[in-house]
């Protein structure tokens, strides 16, 4: 997530104006609401912060097949996109979370452009953060990892060291430690599951160490 300095209010302020429930929806936004079983009340929450363009979140995601084979499905979760400029989208993401807070939404980082297009932000019914990985259809299908594998392996982190997701997409992921681990440990176990993080990018375990110590963040993406 991008930290900003400017406060919450002050933000919306300059982009909207004083944030405000909006009485009446529009006739396709409660269509949308209805789709994806949002409440009224939720989709009005979502209008104060965003006027985009709203849509509901279809993915494709891989399953394992008969055999070893592996199958590609269409998945409609309960969840909606919409999209925001890249200097925006972490105060829109971080004021939908508090707004929702407690009602049963994840808020996350759906797609990320780094300003050549808006990113998108999704919303999803649900009280699971590996959905956000299963909505997004998020695999390692070069490193033979597919969906399922992928959730199962980040259940398998968390039960030994808590992780939040906070961003996923179709080869990457975000995520925000909620207890500190062994760092030198959790970079080593981190480049034998995604080299590419280091390979292609710290360029070793000790400065990936460093990076996840300092910013409290673990981030996975494979070419």
């Amino acid at each position: 997530m991008r930290n900003r300095k400017m406060g919450i209010n002050d933000f919306f302020r300059r982009l909207f104006g004083a944030p405000s429930a909006i009485s009446v929806l529009p006739a396709n936004d409660l269509e949308l609401a209805n789709a994806v079983r949002f409440g009224p009340s939720v989709m009005q929450t979502i209008r104060r912060f965003t006027r985009a363009e709203l849509c509901r979140l279809e993915t494709e995601r891989t399953v394992s097949g008969p055999g070893n084979t592996v199958v590609t499905e269409v998945y409609r979760p309960d969840a909606l996109l919409f999209k925001a400029d890249q200097q925006d989208a972490g105060a829109i993401i971080q004021a939908l979370r508090t707004a929702l807070a407690g009602q049963g939404y994840l808020v996350f980082l759906s797609e990320q452009n780094f300003g050549h297009l808006p990113d998108e932000i999704g919303i999803l019914k649900s009280g699971d953060t590996f959905d956000i990985l299963r909505c997004k259809g998020t695999d390692a299908i070069n490193y033979g990892i597919d969906n399922e594998s992928l959730v199962a392996a980040m259940k398998k982190w968390h039960a030994e060291t808590p992780v939040e997701i906070v961003g996923a997409g179709h080869d990457w992921l975000e995520a925000r430690f909620l207890a500190r681990p062994d760092w030198d440990a959790m970079a080593e176990m981190v480049y034998k599951f995604c080299p590419d993080v280091v390979d292609q990018g710290t360029g070793s375990i000790a400065a990936l160490a460093a990076e996840m110590r300092e910013t409290g963040m673990l981030y996975l993406w494979w070419d």
